[in-house]
């Protein structure tokens, strides 16, 4: 089979890892690109904005979108709308449930060519706590979860405000697809966003679910425990490291590590890749769990403004 073609729209830095993974794989063959600020030392025709590329004769398989959240509904659709390919989108596809109504109001039966790249979902250590609660059905649902995402862009906020929207627009996707692989269904109580730094409290069949996420950290920092049994179980992923622990009464019982060579969003994206072309319904990849993000982020800024849930605290030299 020849290799598929791939475009990718976008080349900042999460492109980066895009195209870092697509490299090791010899089932795949970028043919070009999108962007008007990309220097022309590319492999590959780098063309200034969308419609150039559309133009060519590229005759994509696969359209990679890596542009700024509030620009991905259009530029899916118009991919859509001008190819026959299938679209990886970064996430979050939408930051609303309304938004993702529209876009399907756009495009019809399309959508289903469209899959979301909730990269977190294939890290090592969450395809090791996935199988170690499968293996545990008597467990039943999570009683608790806390996740704390945090990241170090604090001398670089405006940037990263333009074009992430929010640490909880960009962070809480994330977590949300993670946990995807323990619960879902989840009802909003509380939700307290400042931008930098947010928290959302959450409901879920069986528990409770408590999410945090900061951009004013020294570096990037980023863990999971979820808790089942009444808290007598308790899975821990370090999203930093790619390892895990799996405690029975406080007892460490399983000591996941990782020793696969790659860093660490290179790890997520070559799991991704792998299901997105070998596996056309991989749940991580699918809009269903799009939209279920989706609802939680509109719910969340619903709830938003009925009260504070922390304190902000704050150290500097």
């Amino acid at each position: 089979m020849a290799p598929r073609r791939v475009v990718l729209v976008g080349l900042g830095t999460i492109a980066r890892t895009h195209l870092a993974v697509l490299a090791r794989r010899d089932d795949v063959e970028v043919v070009g690109a999108v962007d008007p600020r990309a220097p022309a030392d590319h492999s590959f025709p780098v063309f200034p904005d969308l419609p150039a590329a559309l133009a060519a004769d590229l005759r994509p398989d696969l359209v990679v979108v890596a542009t700024p959240t509030a620009t991905h509904a259009d530029v899916v659709a118009s991919v859509l709308g001008a190819t026959d390919a299938r679209v990886l989108c970064e996430k979050p596809l939408v930051a609303s449930y309304a938004e993702l109504e529209e876009l399907e109001e756009r495009i019809g039966s399309a959508l289903g060519r469209v899959a979301v790249a909730h990269h977190f979902a294939f890290s090592p250590e969450v395809e090791w706590a996935r199988g170690v609660v499968a293996a545990r059905p008597e467990l039943g649902p999570p009683t608790r979860i806390l996740s704390v995402f945090n990241d170090a862009y604090g001398d670089r906020l405006d940037d990263r405000t333009a074009s992430l929207v929010s640490t909880w627009v960009d962070s809480g996707p994330n977590q949300l697809s993670l946990l995807a692989a323990f619960t879902t269904g989840w009802e909003v109580l509380a939700h307290d966003d400042r931008t930098h730094r947010a928290v959302t409290d959450l409901r879920h069949e069986g528990g409770s679910t408590v999410l945090t996420s900061s951009w004013l950290a020294a570096d990037s920092s980023k863990q999971t425990t979820v808790e089942l049994a009444g808290g007598a179980v308790q899975v821990r992923m370090d999203h930093t490291s790619m390892t895990g622990l799996l405690l029975e009464d406080g007892r460490v019982v399983e000591h996941a590590g990782y020793t696969g060579g790659l860093g660490r969003k290179e790890a997520h994206y070559a799991g991704l890749y792998d299901a997105l072309l070998t596996d056309a319904g991989d749940p991580r990849l699918g809009v269903p769990l799009a939209a279920e993000i989706a609802r939680v982020l509109e719910d969340a800024a619903g709830a938003h403004g009925g009260g504070a849930l922390f304190s902000e605290v704050g150290w500097s030299e």
